[in-house]
C-alpha cells in the first residue's frame, strides 16, 4: 500500500521556527529523562559560528533505545502512551529535531544512524550502554546564549544528575509538595489517548530573579503563567500537539489545588492577580480558603455595602471597617464568600440605629424586651442618671433611658431623634454599668448624642455636633455642673443631694 502523504522538512522547520530553539533541548532531555535506569543526562552546547551549532545529548539508560526506527518514523507507537509519569506520548521529539537540523547522529545500544545531505544511513557501531544524540543545528550565537538561560529553567528529576556545559544544574528547593486530582492523557488497549482523571504530586518553587512563574510537566517547562510559584505536574499535563499550552479548563483546575493549599501563604500583592481572582471564583475553593482570601485582601475589620440599612455602611467606615462593594469580586466569587461567611452584611455588623425607635419609625424592629426598673442595679440606675443630666445640660432636653439585654444585631447603645436613649447590657456587659462614670461611659455618651443633630456618622453635620457636645461637656465639668456621683458627691468629708 502506497504511503498516503508525505512530510515536507522545510515546511515543519518553518512552523517550528515560532516556538523558539529551546524546544530542541527539552525534547531531547525529556526524552533522556524518559529512559528507565537513567542516572545521570550530559548535555553539551557549542556555538560553532556561522550560525552553525553543536548539541550533543547522552544518557547513561541501561538498555538505550528500545527501537531505532523510532528515530525517524513520525507518530510510531510510543511505548509512554500508557504510562502518565512519563513525558512524552506522541513519539515526535526526534522527528521535530531532524527537522531544524542540518546533520543528526544517533548512537545507542541497539545500533547507530546518521542523517545528512545525502540522506539516511546506517552504521555499525553502537554504545555499550545507553544513548548518544550529536545535531548540526542551525543556531547563531545569541541563539546559543538565549538556550542556555532556557536550560537554567529545568528542574532535573532527584533521582538523576543533569549537566549542562559542564555544570550542574542545581536542584531546586521544593516550596511545598502535595497531593490533588488533575486530568492527565493515558493510552487504552487500542493506543489511542484519552482523558482522566489521577491523583498525582504537584509540586511548588520559589520564582527566582529575572523568572516568570511557569507550570511544568515533570520538571520541564510547558507555559510561563505568571502566578506566585512555578508549579511542576508530576504526570502528563493535557498539551496542544506542539505542547506550546494546555486547556484554560486545566490551567485553573491547577490554580484552584494551589490555592487551597497556599491561601495562608499569599502576599497581599498576591490577591489581586490573575490567577487568585481565576481560583477564589471556582466552586472548588475551599470555604477555609476563601475567608483567608477575603481577609488578606480586605482586612480582618470588613462588611458587604448593605442596601437595606444604608446608615450602617457609613456606621460600619466610622469604626474602621472596609465596606466591600460589589464590584470589587466577580459573582461566583460573592457566591463563595457569602457560603463561607466570610463577610457579613454590615447591618448586621453595625446596625443604624433606626433599628431602636419604633416609636417614631414605622420600619424599625419591633421590640418591647426592656429590663424593668426595678431590676435596675446601682451602677445602671448611676448612668441613666447622668446621661439625663448631661441631655439636659448638652442639649438642652429632657430623654428617656432604657436598658435591655439581647443578642440580636442591636448595638451596644443607640439614641434617636425621638429623645430614647438605649443601653443594651448583653453587649456592654454587666461590668461596664458598675464600673462608673469612665472614658468609655462619656465617649459612648458623646456618640450617640450627636444623633440629635444627624443620623450620617460620616456627615460633617455629625462630626461638628461631636465637637460641639464634647467642648459644652468639658466645659460643664469645668464648672463643676455635670455630677457624676448618681445624685451624690462629696463635700469637706459629708455627702450632700445634688440638685436636679
Amino acid at each position: 500500500m502506497k504511503d498516503w502523504f508525505e512530510v515536507d522538512k522545510k515546511g515543519l522547520a518553518k512552523i517550528l521556527a515560532r516556538r523558539g530553539k529551546e524546544f530542541v533541548l527539552f525534547e531531547l532531555i525529556q526524552n533522556a529523562w524518559d529512559e528507565p535506569g537513567v542516572r545521570r543526562v550530559s548535555v553539551a552546547l557549542q556555538a560553532l559560528g556561522r550560525n552553525k551549532a553543536r548539541l550533543v545529548v547522552e544518557d547513561d539508560a541501561p538498555e538505550g533505545f528500545k527501537d531505532l526506527s523510532h528515530a525517524f518514523t513520525l507518530f510510531a507507537e510510543s511505548a509512554k502512551k500508557s504510562n502518565p509519569q512519563q513525558r512524552g506520548r506522541f513519539n515526535l521529539g526526534e522527528k521535530l529535531i531532524l527537522a531544524i537540523s542540518d546533520e543528526v547522529t544517533i548512537r545507542t545500544t541497539k545500533g547507530s544512524i546518521r542523517f545528512d545531505g545525502e540522506g539516511r544511513h546506517r552504521l555499525r557501531s553502537r554504545e555499550k550502554v545507553g544513548s548518544r544524540i550529536e545535531c548540526l543545528l542551525r543556531l547563531s550565537t545569541e541563539e546559543c546564549h538565549a538556550i542556555a538561560t532556557h536550560a537554567r529553567k529545568l528542574i532535573s528529576p532527584v533521582s538523576i544528575t543533569t549537566i549542562f556545559n559542564r555544570a550542574l544544574l542545581e536542584p531546586r528547593p521544593v516550596r511545598e509538595e502535595f497531593k490533588a486530582a488533575l486530568p492527565t492523557e493515558v493510552a487504552g488497549a487500542e493506543g489511542f489517548l484519552h482523558r482522566t482523571t489521577r491523583v498525582t504530586t504537584i509540586r511548588l518553587y520559589s520564582v527566582q530573579a529575572g523568572e516568570t512563574a511557569t507550570l511544568y510537566e515533570m520538571g520541564i517547562p510547558v507555559v510561563e503563567t505568571g502566578d506566585t510559584w512555578h508549579c511542576d505536574i508530576g504526570q502528563k499535563v493535557p498539551l496542544t500537539l506542539d505542547r506550546e499550552n494546555v486547556p484554560p479548563s486545566f490551567l485553573r483546575q491547577v490554580r484552584v489545588a494551589v490555592f487551597n493549599r497556599m491561601h495562608r501563604q499569599l502576599q497581599p500583592e498576591d490577591v489581586n492577580t490573575e490567577w487568585a481572582e481565576s481560583a477564589i471564583a471556582s466552586p472548588e475553593c475551599a470555604p477555609e480558603a476563601v475567608r483567608s482570601y477575603v481577609a488578606r485582601r480586605f482586612g480582618e475589620r470588613r462588611v458587604s455595602f448593605d442596601p437595606s440599612d444604608p446608615e450602617a455602611n457609613k456606621l460600619a467606615v466610622s469604626k474602621g471597617y472596609t465596606v466591600v462593594h460589589g464590584s470589587m469580586m466577580s459573582a461566583a466569587a460573592w457566591k463563595n464568600a457569602r457560603n463561607a461567611e466570610a463577610i457579613l452584611p454590615a447591618g448586621q455588623v453595625t446596625p443604624s440605629p433606626k433599628v431602636w425607635t419604633g416609636e417614631d419609625n414605622p420600619d424599625a424592629a419591633v421590640f418591647d424586651e426592656w429590663i424593668p426598673e426595678s431590676k435596675w442595679t446601682g451602677g445602671m440606675r448611676r448612668i441613666a442618671e447622668f446621661a439625663k443630666q448631661v441631655a439636659r445640660k448638652a442639649l438642652s432636653r429632657e430623654i428617656t433611658v432604657k436598658f435591655c439585654a439581647t443578642p440580636h444585631h442591636l448595638p451596644g447603645a443607640s439614641y434617636g431623634p425621638n429623645g430614647t436613649l438605649v443601653f443594651n447590657k448583653f453587649r456592654l456587659g454587666a461590668d461596664w454599668f458598675e464600673r462608673g462614670i469612665t472614658e468609655d461611659v462619656i465617649g459612648l455618651l458623646i456618640h450617640e448624642f450627636g444623633h440629635e443633630y444627624s443620623g450620617d456618622h460620616l456627615s460633617s453635620k455629625y462630626h461638628d455636633a461631636l465637637c460641639r457636645i464634647g467642648a459644652k461637656m468639658y466645659v460643664l465639668t469645668r464648672r463643676g455642673d455635670l455630677d457624676d456621683t448618681g445624685g451624690e458627691r462629696q463635700v469637706e468629708g459629708r455627702k450632700v443631694e445634688c440638685e436636679r
